[in-house]
C-alpha cells in the first residue's frame, strides 16, 4: 500500500456511508487519524486511508483500479503494493489476474500422433464418450449470430450438460488447431471403479508359480490349494473369479512364454523377410538333410528310414546334387556335395548350413576358424570346404526358418503318401502312423531313389513364387543367370578330393604309413625331414588307392599300398631286395654328390681366401700325374623320367599281382590238403 494515502472528511464519509459531521466528530475523538491542514476554505481534516476499516479501503482503491485501463490494470495493482489479503480481495472483485497465466500451445505432431495412440487404447466407453464430447464442441464451434453465453446455454439445453461444463470442455481444446486433435483431449480421464480386492503378494506368488509350467494346469485346482495355504499362512484371498480376472490380464506374450515355452514365444513375432534379388548365381549354397518317412531296403539287407541329403542353391531355388545313405555323416555330405558339383559344373562362394555333427566334421569344415561345433586348432587337417575355399555359414541350430530348403522339404513329405509306398509308409511321428503299416512291406532303395530324382526334376520345373522368382521355374531362372554370371567351375583334382577322407598321421619307424590297418609305403616318405604329422588323403571304399599326402596345403607326394607276400615267395623277396638296393645306391650317389660340392666350394673358397691376405701372394698349385686304379664309367644310366617311373610302377603291380596270386594258391593247397 502506498504509504501515507490521505483523503477528506467528505471522501472518508461516502467510503463509510455515513455524514462528514460524523467524521469528522470521530476525527475530534481521535477514533480515526487525521490530522488538520489548511485548505482553500479554512482549516480540514486530512484522514489516513489505512486507519479506515478493509471494507472502506477496498472501495476505494477499486474505484482508482476500475478507473485504469483493463491492459494495465493488474500493473498497477502491483504497483500498490497492499498488503497480500487486501490485494487478492482487491483482485477478485476487480476480475484482475495477479500473475501471468501459461496459455497452453498447440501440440507438436510427434504429441498429437502419442495422444491418439494413448486414446485408441482407451476402454470403448471411454473413446465413446470423447466422440460425444468432441460432438457437442463442434456444435458449440459452429453456432453463429449469438453472443458467446447465448451460445453455451443454447447448446447446454441441447445437450443436458451445464454452462460450467461446457466452458471447460472448451478450455480444453481452445488451444489446439486441429479438430481432429480434439477427441483424445476430450476423453474423460475415468479411473478408479471398486476398489480391488485384496490378494496377499505371497498368495499371488503361490498361484502364478503353480500355474507358470508348461503341463498347463486348470486354475481352479490351484486356487484350491491356495485357500488351503492362505488359511495356514493368514494368507489374503479374494474369489477364484478375481484372481481369474488376474490371470486373464497377464500379458499374451507373458502367459505363452510362461506356459508354451520358447519356441511357440518366438512364433509370436513375424519370419524375417529376406531379398534374394540381392544374391548372384552361386554366390551361396544351402545343405540340409532328412529322414525319410518311408521304410526301404539296401542291397545287403539292411532295413531302415534312408537319409536324404540335398544341396540347393539359393538364388534360383534349384536343387544341384542329393544323395541318400544310411546315416547322416561326413561321408555323406560329401558324396552329395560332389554331385552337386559335378551336375552344376560350378562351386559356390558360400555353404549355408548348420553345425550337426555331418557338417560341422574336420572333413568338411576342418580348418575353418568359424567353426561352432569342435575347438579350432591350427594344426588340423583342412576339411573339403576349405581346401575348395568356400566359406561356411552356420545357422541358427533347431531354427528351420534360417535355412530356405526346410521348406523344401513339404514337397518330399506330402509325396510320400503316394499309394506306391502303402504299407511302408510311417509317418514323421509315433502317433502319425497309419493303420495300414506292415514293417515287411518295405521299398527297395532303388524304387525310393527313383521317387526322389522325379519328384526334385518335377518341383525344379514347376513355377515358384518366392522372393525375386517372379512365377519363373527353378530351371528357367538359373538357365537365365547361368548365361550372364562367371561361375567358378571345380577341376578334376576338386571333385576327386570330394571322394578322400583326410585324416592327421604320423610316419612309422620305418617311414610308412598304416591307414584302416594297410600299409602304404614310397621312397619320397624317407626323404621327409620329420614324422609328421601330415594330412594324408584316401579313398576308404578302395584301399588299393594310393594315398596322397599333405603338409598342411602343400602336396608332397602319392603313397601306393604295400601288400603282403606269401612266406615261400622267393621272387617277391628278390623284388623287395632290389628295390631296396636301387634305393641304397640312390642315396649314396646323392650323398656323394652333396660331398663332392662342399670339397668344390671348399677349393674355390680357400685360394681367394688367401689372395686376400695383404703383403701375401698365392702359391701356385703344382701339376702331379693323378693315376686312377679303374676306368671312369660312361654308361651309367640318366635319370629317371616320368616314363621309367610309370614302368617300374607297372612292373611292380605286377610282381604284385603275381605275389597275391601265389599266395592264394597257396592257401587253397592247404586247404585241400587239410580236407585230406
Amino acid at each position: 500500500m502506498k504509504l501515507g494515502t490521505t483523503i477528506s472528511a467528505a471522501e472518508a464519509a461516502v467510503l463509510l456511508g455515513t455524514t462528514s459531521r460524523a467524521v469528522r466528530k470521530a476525527c475530534l475523538h481521535n477514533r480515526l487519524d487525521a490530522k488538520l491542514s489548511l485548505g482553500r476554505g479554512g482549516s480540514e481534516y486530512r484522514i489516513l486511508l489505512e486507519s479506515l476499516p478493509q471494507e472502506a479501503q477496498l472501495r476505494y482503491w477499486l474505484q482508482r483500479l476500475s478507473a485504469q485501463p483493463a491492459a494495465s490494470r493488474r500493473e498497477y495493482l502491483r504497483d500498490l503494493g497492499l498488503a497480500e489479503s487486501l490485494e487478492r480481495e482487491l483482485a477478485g472483485l476487480a476480475g484482475v489476474t495477479r500473475k501471468q497465466r501459461a496459455q497452453p500451445r498447440p501440440l507438436t505432431t510427434q504429441e498429437a500422433t502419442q495422444a491418439r495412440l494413448a486414446f485408441e487404447q482407451l476402454p470403448p466407453g471411454v473413446q465413446r464418450e470423447g466422440e460425444r464430447r468432441m460432438r457437442i464442441m463442434l456444435a458449440l464451434h459452429d453456432a453463429q449470430g449469438r453472443t458467446r453465453t447465448e451460445r453455451y446455454r443454447a447448446v447446454a439445453e441441447e445437450c443436458g450438460e451445464s454452462v460450467a461444463t461446457l466452458r471447460r470442455w472448451y478450455a480444453r481444446v481452445s488451444h489446439l488447431t486441429h479438430h481432429s486433435d480434439w477427441i483424445p483431449a476430450l476423453a474423460p480421464a475415468w479411473c478408479g471403479g471398486r476398489p480391488k480386492a485384496e490378494l496377499s503378494n505371497d498368495a499371488w506368488q503361490f498361484i502364478l508359480s503353480e500355474w507358470s509350467v508348461q503341463s498347463k494346469p486348470a486354475l481352479l485346482p490351484i486356487y484350491r490349494r491356495a485357500a488351503v495355504e492362505a488359511s495356514r499362512h493368514g494368507w489374503e484371498l479374494p474369489s477364484y473369479k478375481t484372481v481369474k480376472r488376474r490371470i486373464d490380464a497377464l500379458p499374451a506374450t507373458v502367459k505363452v512364454l510362461r506356459r508354451e515355452g520358447n519356441e511357440p514365444f518366438g512364433k509370436l513375432f513375424p519370419a524375417i523377410q529376406r531379398d534374394y534379388s540381392t544374391l548372384g548365381l552361386h554366390d551361396m549354397w544351402v545343405s540340409d538333410g532328412r529322414k525319410a518317412d518311408v521304410f526301404c531296403k539296401w542291397p545287403d539287407g539292411y532295413v531302415g528310414r534312408p537319409i536324404l541329403m540335398a544341396w540347393q542353391e539359393l538364388r534360383t531355388r534349384k536343387v544341384l546334387g542329393w544323395r541318400l545313405g544310411k546315416v547322416e555323416n561326413a561321408e555323406l555330405t560329401r558324396l552329395s556335395f560332389r554331385d552337386a558339383a559335378q551336375r552344376s559344373g560350378a562351386l559356390p562362394h558360400e555353404a549355408l548350413l548348420d553345425n550337426g555333427r555331418a557338417y560341422a566334421s574336420k572333413q568338411i569344415t576342418g580348418g575353418q576358424p568359424t567353426r561352432n561345433r569342435f575347438k579350432f586348432d591350427e594344426g588340423e587337417a583342412h576339411g573339403l570346404l576349405t581346401l575348395l575355399g568356400i566359406k561356411p555359414v552356420w545357422t541358427t541350430p533347431y531354427r528351420g526358418q534360417s535355412k530356405p530348403i526346410e521348406s523344401y522339404w513339404n514337397t518330399i513329405a506330402e509325396a510320400e503318401k503316394c499309394a506306391a509306398f502303402v504299407g511302408s509308409y510311417c509317418g514323421n511321428k509315433p502317433d502319425a502312423k497309419p493303420e495300414d503299416f506292415d514293417p515287411r512291406k518295405v521299398v527297395p532303395i532303388e524304387h525310393y531313389a527313383a521317387f526322389v530324382r522325379e519328384t526334385i526334376e518335377e518341383k525344379n520345373a514347376r513355377p515358384h513364387r518366392g522372393d525375386s522368382m517372379d512365377g519363373r521355374s527353378p530351371d528357367e531362372l538359373y538357365s537365365e543367370l547361368l548365361g550372364v554370371t562367371p561361375v567358378r567351375h571345380p577341376t578334376e583334382q576338386q571333385l576327386r578330393l570330394c571322394l578322400l577322407v583326410a585324416e592327421q598321421v604320423r610316419l612309422d619307424e620305418g617311414y610308412g604309413l598304416t591307414i584302416l590297418g594297410n600299409r602304404y609305403w614310397c621312397e619320397a616318405l624317407a626323404h621327409l625331414q620329420h614324422r609328421g604329422p601330415y594330412t594324408a588323403r584316401f579313398d576308404p571304399s578302395d584301399a588299393n588307392t594310393p594315398v596322397a599326402v599333405y603338409d598342411g596345403e602343400r602336396f608332397l607326394c602319392e603313397v601306393p599300398i604295400t601288400l603282403r607276400v606269401g612266406f615261400r615267395d622267393m621272387e617277391a623277396a628278390k623284388d623287395h631286395m632290389r628295390e631296396r638296393r636301387r634305393a641304397q645306391r640312390a642315396a649314396k650317389e646323392e650323398a656323394a654328390a652333396i660331398a663332392g660340392m662342399e670339397r668344390a666350394k671348399r677349393s674355390w673358397e680357400q685360394p681367394l681366401a688367401e689372395a686376400q691376405e695383404p703383403g701375401r701372394q698365392p702359391t701356385p698349385p703344382i701339376p702331379l700325374l693323378v693315376r686312377t686304379s679303374r676306368v671312369h664309367r660312361t654308361d651309367r644310366p640318366p635319370l629317371q623320367t616320368a616314363a621309367d617311373r610309370e614302368r617300374e610302377l607297372q612292373e611292380f603291380r605286377a610282381k604284385r599281382d603275381r605275389g597275391l596270386r601265389l599266395l592264394r594258391e597257396g592257401d587253397e593247397r592247404k586247404k585241400a590238403a587239410g580236407g585230406l
